[in-house]
């Protein structure tokens, strides 16, 4: 079996963060103070090799993306200061950008959005909406990762985010599986942390970005199409790993 990691979110609505995880939303209600905790699963191969290995990628891939993300601030810069313009050559992501920001001018907005555009416009702010919702979860509340091996549970830390855990370990682990246990615990960490990172990655975008537009809280309506312009640069170094 290929390994598959997942987010399963209370939220009504969720993104996946950084790195090899698939959100998967249950959309629970529950009340302020009795908050269902976020679970983190890995679902690995039954071979320790295949297990290890899957870990592996599954690390790779979040470096990548970190590494992808770390280019935003630059690259959002270098469209503000003139030195690229709209054209074909363009990477997907400053083409999406370039075609959004009109929308947020004073003369732009007048004309309203084409059809198209106007889906991906509402899609981004659902989606800085669920961003929110789910860093303040992360904040406030607990995580539960999972370790699942050939269907059979092996490892689980319920934590924090101040680092407060506890784990369970299944009786007479060994280390190797306990060790599997470990850095899915890790790969979970880094991720929940990159999910917060998005929050302020993409507040400085929108600053960024409001300075190539003369819309008053340009900042503010700018929001949607910087983080488009953050899905199209994670997209960049996620294709080639389908």
């Amino acid at each position: 079996m290929n390994a598959v990691f997942t987010v399963i979110e209370p939220l009504p609505a969720a993104i996946a963060p950084p790195g090899p995880w698939q959100a998967q939303v249950v959309g629970s209600s529950f009340s302020l103070g009795d908050q269902p905790d976020v679970i983190w699963q890995a679902h690995l191969p039954a071979d320790p090799a295949a297990a290890q290995a899957a870990l592996r990628a599954a690390a790779a891939q979040l470096e990548a993306q970190e590494a992808a993300l770390a280019t935003v601030t630059q690259r959002l810069q270098r469209v503000a200061s003139g030195a690229i313009s709209f054209s074909s050559a363009l990477p997907p992501a400053e083409q999406a950008l370039l075609s959004m920001l009109p929308a947020i001018q004073p003369e732009g907005a007048s004309f309203g959005l084409g059809d198209a555009l106007q889906e991906r416009w509402q899609a981004a702010q659902e989606q800085i909406a669920a961003l929110s919702a789910q860093a303040r979860e992360v904040l406030g509340g607990y995580a539960t990762v999972e370790t699942v091996q050939s269907g059979r549970l092996i490892g689980r830390t319920r934590i924090n985010w101040h680092g407060d855990a506890r784990s369970l370990l299944i009786a007479g682990i060994d280390p190797a599986h306990a060790a599997l246990h470990q850095q899915t615990l890790a790969l979970a960490l880094r991720s929940r942390a990159g999910l917060l990172r998005l929050i302020g990655l993409v507040g400085r975008g929108a600053a960024i970005a409001a300075t190539m537009v003369a819309a008053p809280a340009g900042a503010i309506m700018a929001l949607p199409a910087v983080w488009q312009f953050v899905q199209e640069v994670l997209a960049e170094v996620r294709q080639p790993m389908v």
